[in-house]
C-alpha cells in the first residue's frame, strides 16, 4: 500500500477507513480537476511548488495538499535538490489511463448525444 494512504481524507474532509479499497482512493485521488490539472502540467516533466502555484494560480498550501494526496498513493514522486522539492509521475502509465478515461467520456458523449440537444 503506497505511503500515506492509511488516514486519506475523502470528500468533506472525513477521514476514510483503513479498510477501504486501494483503487478506490487512486481513483478519489483522481477526482478533482485541479489534480487532474497538475497532472497535466507533469506531462511536460518535473516540476516545483512555485510552478504549479503559478500556473494553475492557486494557493501554495492548496497545491501542497494536492500534491501529498496524489504522492500517497503513489501517482506522484517527489526528490529534493537544495531548497527545491520537485515532483514528477511516479509511474507514466497514469497517462494511459487518463486518455482511456478521454475516450471513454467521448464515445459515452457521441452515445447520448441526444440528451445534450
Amino acid at each position: 500500500m503506497p505511503r500515506g494512504m492509511r488516514g486519506m481524507r475523502g470528500m468533506g474532509g472525513r477521514m476514510m477507513g483503513s479498510m477501504m479499497d486501494p483503487r478506490s482512493r487512486f481513483f478519489m485521488a483522481l477526482a478533482s480537476d485541479q489534480r487532474v490539472r497538475i497532472l497535466e502540467l507533469l506531462k511536460g516533466g518535473e516540476k516545483t511548488l512555485s510552478d504549479f502555484t503559478k500556473a494553475l494560480e492557486i494557493d501554495v498550501s492548496v497545491v501542497s495538499r494536492h500534491l501529498m494526496l496524489l504522492r500517497g498513493v503513489g501517482i506522484v514522486s517527489a526528490r529534493r535538490e537544495g531548497i527545491f522539492v520537485y515532483f514528477n509521475i511516479a509511474d507514466k502509465r497514469v497517462f494511459d489511463l487518463m486518455a482511456l478515461s478521454n475516450q471513454i467520456m467521448s464515445d459515452w458523449f457521441k452515445q447520448n448525444q441526444q440528451m445534450f440537444e
